[in-house]
């Protein structure tokens, strides 16, 4: 589940607070520290976009990026960094922090222009256009309010931090940045022979080129911040000044600041680096070099006599007359501060443990550089300690086999063209939508073009963008299914949510990050997979019932669910997987779990109870012949009938042994009749309530006491076991629930019958 919703209005309520222009039209750039799209290669422009928090790392893309369509109120997300990596990071320390730096948050400007001009991986970006503070660290690895903040020598003393790809198209195998805003994606330049782009941000670059704007705002947020917006309503909600604001409040500010003693500048309304610098040292004087970090909030604002409004009482800052304002210096493509040798770069990477030395075996999960600015493609992010093991290796052809059992399975869903006004993808063709098709084809195409597309360039789609992209080449081939099923019909990042969710229920402890990387690929061999397919399709079904159309397209949702599950259970039982018995446990004084090896011990206790009691031995006979025991003739065919059926149960539930720990709860969706007592419950009888039912008929018709005339015999059953025998007035509890046990499987077979016939 998203832990917040990125929306305009979120936005724009943001912008208030920190009393940013906004233009009137046009579109905006934004960055957001700390939190990753839940859907990281759909980059479609929507009302609202879900993400999560994270925390980053320095090594992998932990952030956001967006565009933000003024006028229509739209916005689209991208998977990058605002943060330095960790071998910019490290040279940078050993330079007294010259050349890596951390971007303050705050309203910045950017323009089209070229990254990295006349180097070989030079490509189109959008070029610093507007003075940065920025922080830079000498002490550690990472970036603290004591690290020093650079102020420049002037307004015109830019650092170059641009908005460009990442260089790496994967947010789990690394990225390259010195204090630029990337964004994950490869990029157009001559050491790739000017291929297209790639990923995310072929469409970033792609929605913003393709306007006639040249020159855009950006607006860098913190998680925390957007998250603090969203959840306390403007009429609390206080206003705040900071590098980038503008407005009555920002010169109530600098007033105060001028009468400190600290601003020598006039009062403007504009709170840009002169302004920020006297703030910070007001803060620094005030509270401490640890404690000033450049927002008048309520502390500072007290400090200083300045009553913050709140956001719903807030003035708004002046509208830009247009998109961006106008440079007030000019913007060559110069090189950037940051431009590292390569061979330097490599050795960082190899020091890290990033990168393995040349003719090495490279990490799980790593991606490594090449001299073209490219990645050779690795399986995912690090292999954590302690989570999962080794990923498998991947198949000889990349997984295509199953890709192609699957993809049969997958089309009888995606259909063929559509374009129903209820679904958000618009005009659809064999589940390609119509802006999925623009990106494969690095063009705008028509309705047209969605229509006459070729089934085999979708499956060519489906295999680059959604099978290798989720890594199913690297799972088994049922829960590939189940993971590239979500990966089409929700999304990339769904599909890698839902397998890191269902693997941790499963008893691992990877890291929910919507990236599918070794960690993820290395815990899947030791989860149970016959669960883990389970829980994965169990939480794609619960998506499914939330979507706001869920009544419109009810039946062809339940239909795919139903077919998703009896398919991946096909082909683990063709795979030679067994669904593992459900345990159960027999809990010490401790609380610690304990369970027999086989369901079947239990039963094969009392096959032998049974055939003791039933039998006598002959002694002094050549062979051991066996006769009934006394006083149990009426009881011995009833009771080889239960020893059959006891028999017949035992072979049909051996299995592997599953633990589970105390007050577990199992978390599978069960049909409505095998859920009527709870969760819990439902899953340790489904599948075996008709014959636990049965059983328990038969067994009180055994503890029925039988009659002699007018004299009451003994019970058939209690008499071959006495400990049963021993429990007076058992028959007439046993025989409602044994009848009510037999009633409800009944009923649950059922129900999965019709499910099955809907499909």
């Amino acid at each position: 589940m998203a832990d917040i919703s990125i929306s305009a209005s979120l936005l724009a309520r943001a912008a208030k607070r920190n009393g940013y222009a906004i233009p009137a039209k046009g579109m905006i750039f934004f960055g957001v520290r700390g939190l990753s799209p839940d859907h990281p290669f759909e980059n479609t422009f929507a009302q609202s976009q879900p993400a999560h928090f994270s925390a980053y790392d320095f090594r992998r893309m932990r952030c956001t990026l967006g565009q933000w369509k003024v006028e229509t109120d739209e916005v689209a997300v991208f998977p990058g960094s605002t943060v330095p990596s960790l071998p910019n990071i490290t040279n940078a320390k050993a330079n007294g922090g010259s050349g890596t730096n951390l971007l303050m948050p705050g309203r910045f400007e950017h323009e089209r222009g070229m990254h990295k001009p006349g180097k070989s991986s030079g490509h189109r970006a959008f070029r610093q256009a507007s003075f940065q503070p920025v922080w830079r660290t000498a002490d550690n690895l990472d970036y603290d309010l004591k690290d020093r903040l650079d102020f420049g020598s002037g307004p015109g003393d830019f650092v170059w931090d641009n908005i460009h790809c990442a260089y790496y198209d994967n947010p789990e195998t690394g990225y390259s940045s010195a204090g630029c805003q990337v964004i994950c994606g490869l990029p157009q330049s001559p050491s790739r022979n000017m291929a297209p782009e790639t990923g995310p941000w072929r469409a970033f670059i792609d929605s913003a080129y393709g306007t006639k704007q040249t020159r855009f705002v950006y607006l860098l947020f913190t998680a925390e911040e957007l998250s603090s917006v969203d959840k306390v309503d403007d009429t609390a909600l206080k206003q705040v000044v900071r590098f980038g604001s503008s407005g009555a409040l920002a010169k109530k500010v600098q007033q105060a600041l001028v009468n400190q003693g600290d601003l020598k500048d006039t009062p403007d309304g504009n709170f840009g680096r002169l302004s920020l610098m006297a703030l910070v040292a007001f803060q620094r004087r005030q509270f401490g070099a640890g404690a000033a970090d450049g927002v008048c909030g309520e502390i500072t604002a007290a400090a200083l006599g300045v009553p913050l409004p709140t956001v719903a009482n807030a003035g708004n800052a002046p509208t830009p007359s247009g998109p961006a304002q106008e440079a007030t210096t000019g913007n060559p493509d110069l090189p950037d501060e940051t431009d590292m040798p390569p061979d330097l770069l490599t050795m960082l990477l190899v020091a890290l443990g990033l990168q393995p030395p040349t003719g090495a075996p490279g990490p799980s999960g790593a991606g490594t550089p090449q001299a073209n600015g490219a990645t050779t493609q690795g399986t995912g992010g690090p292999q954590a300690a302690g989570t999962g093991g080794q990923p498998p290796p991947p198949p000889a052809d990349g997984g295509k086999a199953n890709f192609e059992r699957a993809q049969e399975i997958v089309r009888e869903f995606e259909g063929g063209y559509s374009d129903d006004p209820k679904d958000p993808g618009g005009a659809t063709n064999f589940g390609i939508t119509r802006n999925t098709l623009a990106a494969w084809r690095g063009k705008p195409v028509t309705k047209a073009d969605v229509a006459n597309m070729s089934y085999q360039e979708a499956k060519d789609i489906y295999f680059s963008q959604y099978w290798s992209k989720s890594s199913c080449g690297m799972m088994p081939g049922p829960l590939a299914l189940a993971v590239y099923n979500v990966a089409v019909h929700a999304g990339l990042g769904t599909a890698a949510i839902y397998l890191q969710k269902a693997l941790n229920q499963n008893g691992a402890s990877v890291a929910v990050d919507g990236g599918i990387g070794g960690e993820t690929l290395g815990a899947i061999p030791k989860a149970p997979l016959s669960d883990l397919i389970s829980d994965v399709i169990d939480l794609y079904d619960a998506k499914l019932r939330a979507h706001p159309n869920y009544q419109h397209f009810k039946n062809g949702f339940n239909r795919r669910v139903n077919k998703l599950r009896l398919e991946t259970e096909r082909w683990l039982e063709e795979d030679g997987e067994q669904t593992l018995p459900i345990p159960t446990p027999n809990l010490s004084e401790e609380g610690d779990p304990v369970v027999t090896d086989k369901v079947s011990d239990i039963i094969q206790a009392l096959l032998t109870a049974l055939q003791s009691a039933t039998t006598t031995t002959t002694p002094g006979a050549t062979t051991t012949t066996t006769t009934p025991a006394a006083g149990a003739e009426t009881g011995v065919a009833a009771a080889a009938s239960l020893a059959l059926l006891l028999r017949q149960l035992a072979q049909g539930l051996d299995g592997n042994p599953v633990v589970l720990p105390p007050d577990s709860a199992a978390t599978n969706v069960l049909t409505p009749v095998n859920g009527a007592l709870g969760q819990w419950l439902g899953k340790l009888l489904d599948g075996r309530k008709s014959a636990l039912g049965i059983l328990g008929v038969l067994a009180s018709a055994l503890l029925t006491p039988g009659t002699a005339g007018a004299a009451a015999t003994t019970s058939p059953l209690g008499e071959l076991i006495p400990i049963i025998g021993s429990i007076p007035g058992l028959a007439p509890i046993l025989m409602p629930v044994s009848l009510a046990l037999t009633a409800w499987g009944l009923l649950g077979k059922i129900d999965k019958y019709v499910r099955a016939a809907k499909q």
